[in-house]
């Protein structure tokens, strides 16, 4: 599980462990989440547990209808907001407008290289990351599980297909699979 049944953010790693993932942060050009995730977990996408340039933080949001006092509009960071209502730049961030297709990666993908945006790190929510799983569009995963955490009933964390564990590593409790996608 990777968030409670009522989609309230729970801390599954450790202090050691959060540094590692602001660590990898800092080694992309951007990082995605979708409007769930934005709203119910308030990130601030940054890597300030780690030294380094941070990501363009990516945030998928159909109606416009975050609230503006959510960390990811602070305008401390270039952030982009794909939508399906306008093309817009204001206040130091981009409202850039998908169009309405059924499926979200195309073209989500195709803005990205509009954009030049050469790698993303995908952070979530569950269906976001189970969508570019299914579709085979990503390269890497890195999941962290915690040997003490036991959520229950909650948001189930996607699945995985197509992939080679090839490392893992015991960081305290906390256990870091790196898995490669293999072709099909």
């Amino acid at each position: 599980k990777i968030a409670k049944e009522d989609f309230s953010a729970v801390k599954i790693s450790h202090d050691v462990t959060n540094r590692l993932a602001h660590k990898w942060r800092s080694e992309e050009a951007a990082i995605l989440v979708a409007s769930n995730t934005a709203l119910y977990d308030n990130p601030s996408l940054t890597n300030r547990l780690w030294q380094g340039n941070n990501p363009t933080r990516l945030v998928i949001d159909w109606q416009l209808k975050l609230p503006e006092s959510l960390h990811l509009f602070d305008r401390s960071v270039k952030t982009i907001v794909f939508n399906q209502l306008k093309d817009e730049e204001r206040n130091g961030l981009l409202f850039y407008k998908l169009s309405e297709e059924k499926k979200l990666l195309p073209g989500l993908l195709n803005a990205l290289y509009q954009l030049k945006i050469q790698s993303v790190l995908v952070e979530g929510g569950a269906k976001l990351l189970q969508s570019f799983i299914d579709a085979d569009c990503w390269d890497e995963a890195r999941v962290i599980t915690n040997e003490e955490m036991r959520i229950g009933h909650g948001v189930q964390s996607p699945q995985l297909k197509n992939n080679y564990l090839t490392e893992a590593d015991k960081i305290g409790h906390d256990i870091v699979s790196y898995y490669v996608r293999t072709e099909q």
